[in-house]
């Protein structure tokens, strides 16, 4: 009859041979990696926000139809809504609840709070795991973001020298569901009339 030691030292055995021959995960941004962009998806990701030693996280959840039309909800502690940005092809709109302040335009180049304008398709892109060489909206007014990638995680810090000014920002990337179903109604961002409106962007 078995003794309950070695029963004990077989689990554990099993456990270190399903641990070390078990695949590890290439991540979303691994170099070399080559990935069309889905038809639909919804990723969910967390964004870091670092500035000096302040730190704050948020979750993120992008609804895409790529080049088509985009929905990022980001929520803090609690799950509290931090910002919603929705882009379609007539109008891009961007709430901030926890300030009751909104913006609205037009084009690929939208208002994302910390780091000002950005083009939409490449800030989305690296949802997707994508590499891009920038964020810029116009080549002709280089931003100086300096991009690096590893893993799941997509960096983005600043060349200039006020580190502390201008916040570093980390995405990584949680889940990409390429056959997620949502509602009509993500496509459709309302803004509370006791908001403020901000033109000077």
């Amino acid at each position: 009859m078995v003794s309950r030691e070695w029963l004990l030292i077989l689990l554990i055995l099993v456990q270190i041979i399903s641990c070390t021959s078990k695949p590890r995960g290439e991540g979303y941004f691994e170099s070399g990696r080559s990935q069309a962009l889905p038809d639909s998806a919804k990723v969910k990701a967390v964004v870091s926000v670092s500035r000096g030693d302040a730190k704050e996280k948020l979750s993120a959840v992008l609804f895409a139809v790529p080049n088509k039309k985009y929905r990022l909800e980001l929520s803090g502690t609690f799950g509290l809504s931090a910002a919603s940005i929705l882009w379609k092809e007539e109008g891009w709109k961007v709430v901030m609840q926890q300030n009751e302040r909104y913006m609205e335009g037009t084009g690929n180049c939208i208002f994302v709070p910390i780091y000002g304008g950005v083009d939409i398709h490449k800030f989305a892109a690296l949802f997707f795991g994508q590499r891009v060489n920038s964020l810029d909206c116009n080549d002709s007014f280089p931003q100086n973001l300096k991009l690096e990638y590893e893993g799941n995680f997509a960096s983005v810090t600043t060349d200039t020298v006020e580190t502390d000014n201008y916040p570093s920002l980390q995405l990584e990337i949680k889940s990409i569901d390429k056959k997620a179903e949502w509602k009509s109604g993500v496509w459709n961002l309302n803004v509370p009339e006791n908001y403020v409106r901000i033109t000077d962007y």
